[in-house]
């Protein structure tokens, strides 16, 4: 084998091992070794004076490409597709100098730069291709390992991205041989850290329980008509004979016609008088064409309506909240607020309920069975980023019920036949804002661009003459 192919094999090697962590196998182990052959194949190309950039592209194609098959060609997943592979194409060359410095210069500062470059490629991405928010991450399958990222309370998904890079640049460093005690000793006290952070975070207060309901149903609508409110009928009794506190059902599960406001809001307040149960109902508005829950209190009145804020772009097309955010709360006292679907992709309405101390989320969404996974993924890491609970309703996806911690009880309803619901027991947190939920991702930033700065300035070490 040519030597020069080495990188290349390399490369793609990284990328088969961050397809197989995701989903459908969801190996999420492999996260934390699937860097470290594309650290090696930049090392070894840049000293021999090849490009970098090509390997970068080729380990974003070996694992998003096959992605493609899993989730399909809708046109916003192909745009976030070639996204990354852009980022990690422009990327490479920053980090193969990194890290060949890094080894040349007998320091560890490379190997932190290195985690910062990425964490900041990955920020750049959702912020200004947000077709998915957090959900074009590679390292979003790391929801799966809720105990071992319960310290994204403090840094968010960011700082998931930085810690993966950066252990395993560590890795790479202490295998060549230079620096190795400084490579070990610095990766020893990063897992320290962040176990540290962990058992912070996993040991805090539950907080009080209370039991949800999130009624769900496979691909197509379960009826329409008197069909419909059958459904919905026997969602509310399965929930109030549950001793459920809440219902929540799916994304534009009930269609509220033109001059039919009056008519659904007063039939389903109704049932929520009749069973004494808050409820959390996904709503088409077509009066005005958009998407939103109303939230219907245990004595029959609206509320709060909020609106869906982040569409998905070309598939969507309606009006769009404008992010106010709706809390209240229910009848033991537990704060209470909404998100609808593609809206837990993003962080920023995340935060803003963490912010206020809410500490029950409703999530009404709607999906469709390829992507179903890699959702529910996002919901569970603004769970664990912002310590609230989750309580997920979804039509063609995934309905489940979330800790704080990220602990998932879930079911799939692609192969239901009728609709179902998951009854759940939730602690809901401390109602504390986490460090995430108050600061967001500009800690990782500052602590990204300072050891950049501190890696392309670290001098190499004195060479005593014979």
């Amino acid at each position: 084998m040519r030597r020069s192919t080495i990188p290349i094999l390399l490369a793609l090697l990284s990328g088969g091992l961050l397809f197989l962590s995701d989903h459908p196998l969801h190996w999420w182990g492999l996260q934390f070794t699937a860097l470290a052959p594309l650290w090696l194949a930049l090392v070894s190309a840049r000293r021999r004076g090849h490009r970098l950039f090509p390997l970068g592209a080729l380990a974003a194609l070996a694992y998003t490409g096959p992605l493609l098959f899993v989730t399909g060609f809708d046109a916003p997943i192909v745009v976030s597709v070639v996204a990354s592979v852009a980022q990690w194409a422009l990327l490479a060359p920053w980090l193969g100098r990194l890290l060949a410095t890094s080894v040349d210069r007998g320091s560890v500062a490379g190997a932190f730069a290195v985690g910062g470059a990425l964490a900041l490629g990955e920020l750049a991405v959702w912020t200004f291709v947000p077709m998915f928010g957090t959900a074009q991450c590679f390292a979003r399958p790391l929801s799966g390992a809720p105990a071992a990222i319960a310290f994204v309370a403090f840094t968010g998904t960011s700082g998931l991205v930085f810690a993966l890079a950066t252990s395993q640049a560590l890795l790479v460093l202490a295998a060549h041989g230079v620096a190795r005690t400084k490579a070990l000793v610095a990766l020893v006290a990063l897992v320290a850290t962040i176990a540290g952070l962990d058992a912070v975070r996993w040991t805090r207060e539950p907080g009080p329980t209370v039991r949800v309901a999130a009624f769900g149903w496979g691909g197509t609508h379960p009826a329409t008509g008197s069909s419909l409110r059958e459904a919905y009928d026997g969602a509310f009794r399965a929930a109030k004979a549950a001793g459920c506190a809440l219902l929540v059902t799916p994304e534009t599960g009930a269609t509220v016609g033109r001059d039919r406001r009056e008519v659904a809001l007063e039939w389903l307040c109704s049932r929520a008088k009749e069973h004494a149960l808050f409820a959390a109902i996904g709503v088409w508005h077509d009066p005005t064409r958009d998407n939103r829950i109303w939230f219907l209190g245990e004595d029959g009145g609206l509320r709060g309506e909020y609106r869906k804020s982040h569409l998905i772009p070309w598939l969507e097309d309606y009006v769009a909240g404008d992010g106010t955010i709706v809390a209240t709360q229910l009848a033991n006292g537990a704060s209470l607020g909404g998100m609808i679907c593609q809206d837990d992709n993003f962080t920023d309405l995340a935060r803003a309920h963490g912010r206020l101390g809410v500490r029950l989320v409703a999530v009404p969404t709607n999906d469709w069975s390829a992507i179903r996974w890699f959702h529910l993924d996002s919901s569970i890491l603004r769970a664990i980023e912002n310590g609230y609970a989750v309580v997920r309703a979804t039509s063609g996806g995934v309905s489940a019920t979330i800790t704080p911690r990220g602990e998932a009880t879930v079911r799939d309803h692609v192969a239901d036949d009728l609709p179902a619901t998951v009854v759940g027991d939730l602690a809901t947190g401390d109602g504390i804002p986490t460090v995430y939920a108050r600061f967001g991702d500009w800690p990782v930033v500052a602590l990204a661009l300072l050891a950049i700065v501190l890696a392309l300035r670290s001098r190499p070490p004195s060479s005593t003459p014979s």
